[in-house]
């Protein structure tokens, strides 16, 4: 049986490009043991660098450019593709299906529920029918984690029973994790931030609590300006402590690997999250973790992670004063982590999809 995996997405920038070309690489290594399935995959120039293939086949079906690899034209690039190709089944990255083609049998994935909740509104409007219509005709949901399901039941009604949750792995991937890098003594310590900055991350309110606390550390914000960045520099601007804060827009994943290592603790606030790449990077790479208490992150970081109550501006607080002054909670924050980010790996999400597609085949 032939799968042929809508790979478009590989090519763009954040979260679930970086599933997507995290993913891609998995199925490629895992692929020769399922001799009953073969796989190939569509995607971009910049998809095929990415993720650099030895046993997928690949067709390259458009360029570098943004409009390939992201936004309206990447979508409609897609739904092109998910019309002309060949296959028993069809698989997307994110939670989308062939809507030129309505009778291909296909599975989507689903990441999150944010147009429902608001977030993005101009750039969401279409996935309030897009997702509906996506989660109503796959033939299997892939859930990345069991909040993610929860949403796709409450939200849009979906079937309990055709989602199947399979967690992401490790964000960068082991292929980055080596040992923590060393500081150096003349180093400026520094707090970081990573994801997209946005509505949905709870900026604001950590640029006041790190504007009111006086700690011995830089703030970094590494991640890509969405809706709601001008909240961000507004806020930064508006503080006692703007030229302590420093934003590295769209970084790399070399820059982040490094940023990771070198940081005294990763600092997440989101108020949502469908599961959250960023705490198992920061786990992978012996960097504490001071996150958000909401049920994704919950999940995914468990104990890994010191949890606080996203809009507890004075826990927050007092958390980032202790990361920085106590070292003995750095080291334990460390080895919790380390346990955590263990239990995750993207050879083990290839596996969990090959067998959903395995599933999906023999009921059709």
């Amino acid at each position: 049986m032939n799968v042929t995996l809508l790979g478009l997405i590989a090519g763009g920038h954040s979260g679930v490009p970086r599933y997507a070309a995290k993913l891609l690489e998995a199925l490629d290594a895992v692929s020769p043991g399922y001799r009953s399935l073969t796989l190939s995959v569509v995607t971009t120039e910049s998809g095929a660098e990415t993720i650099a293939p030895h046993n997928l086949r690949m067709e390259i079906v458009a360029g570098r450019g943004r409009r390939a690899n992201a936004g309206p034209g990447r979508i409609l690039l897609e739904q092109w593709q998910a019309r002309r190709a060949s296959g028993d089944l069809l698989h997307f990255f994110d939670t989308s299906g062939p809507v030129l083609a309505p009778r291909r049998p296909f599975v989507t994935t689903f990441h999150d529920a944010a147009p429902i909740h608001g977030f993005r509104r101009f750039h969401n409007t279409y996935k309030l029918k897009l997702f509906p219509w996506a989660l109503t005709h796959a033939r299997a949901v892939v859930a990345v984690s069991q909040f993610a399901k929860d949403e796709a039941v409450q939200y849009f009604g979906t079937a309990p029973g055709k989602i199947e949750v399979i967690h992401s792995g490790p964000g960068l991937g082991p292929a980055a994790a080596t040992a923590r890098e060393p500081r150096n003594e003349t180093d400026e310590p520094f707090l970081l931030y990573v994801g997209n900055i946005g509505v949905n991350k709870n900026l604001p309110l950590l640029i006041r609590v790190y504007h009111g606390t006086d700690v011995a550390a830089r703030l970094v914000l590494a991640g890509n300006p969405r809706e709601g960045a001008s909240d961000v520099i507004a806020a930064i601007r508006g503080g006692r402590r703007a030229r302590d804060i420093e934003v590295v827009e769209r970084p790399s994943d070399v820059e982040l690997d490094r940023l990771y290592r070198t940081a005294v603790a990763l600092v997440l606030p989101s108020t949502y999250e469908g599961f959250g790449f960023t705490p198992l990077e920061a786990m992978a790479r012996g960097c504490p973790v001071l996150a958000s208490d909401i049920p994704a992150v919950r999940e995914i970081a468990g104990d890994g992670a010191l949890l606080i109550e996203p809009n507890a501006q004075a826990d927050w607080a007092d958390a980032i004063r202790r990361i920085i002054a106590d070292d003995a909670l750095r080291d334990q924050l460390r080895r919790r982590g380390d346990k955590t980010v263990r239990r995750y790996s993207w050879e083990k999400t290839a596996h969990a999809l090959m067998r959903v597609f395995e599933r999906a085949l023999a009921g059709r």
